[in-house]
């Protein structure tokens, strides 16, 4: 009952300190130094996405296909995303990033055409006639959306979890409500 009570009543005491804690709305700038760290290399240390020319090109080729039939530019590399995206996964967690770019992930996939061709593929399932976001669709929008000019893409073996993590960051980003009918187009 003592150690109960103690807990107790520290958890009260950190509730009332919270509730009379300001907080502040005022804008962060996102730096380097709010990413996580890559254990390997050191604190403070930016873990940097190691894809080969060939991978580069196959991501670029095989994304640049797919924009190129709904009418939407090219996209460039952007290794500081994709250096975004190799930091984000070093922790072999399979989920969203939250940062400042349009974000696809993938998993249980040999290859970033693979991964790709899947994100892709969600094309199947969107509505034209009723454009917008959706959970089924959300991967393939992200890469056919036309005010998006540059990707940068990184992957994590993470033998004995989930295999190789998959990533690709998009600048600037897609998915926003309103913009669907300007930015995922037909078929050409």
């Amino acid at each position: 009952m003592v150690k109960f009570t103690s807990i107790f009543v520290a958890t009260v005491a950190l509730l009332a300190a919270s509730a009379s804690a300001q907080i502040s709305t005022a804008p962060i700038e996102i730096t380097a130094d709010h990413l996580l760290e890559r254990r390997d290399v050191g604190p403070g240390a930016i873990a940097k996405s190691d894809l080969s020319p060939d991978e580069q090109n196959i991501i670029l080729d095989t994304h640049n296909a797919y924009r190129a039939l709904h009418g939407s530019p090219p996209l460039t590399w952007n290794a500081e995303a994709a250096d975004f995206g190799n930091n984000w996964i070093q922790a072999c967690q399979f989920k969203h990033s939250d940062g400042n770019y349009g974000e696809n992930l993938a998993y249980g996939y040999d290859d970033f055409k693979s991964a790709i061709d899947a994100w892709y593929n969600e094309v199947s399932e969107y509505n034209y006639n009723n454009p917008g976001f959706s959970s089924a669709t959300g991967h393939f929008t992200q890469v056919v959306w036309k005010s998006t000019s540059s990707v940068g893409c990184a992957k994590k073996d993470c033998s004995g979890s989930i295999r190789t993590i998959y990533i690709c960051n998009y600048d600037p980003p897609g998915n926003y409500q309103g913009q669907f009918e300007e930015n995922v187009l037909p078929l050409q």
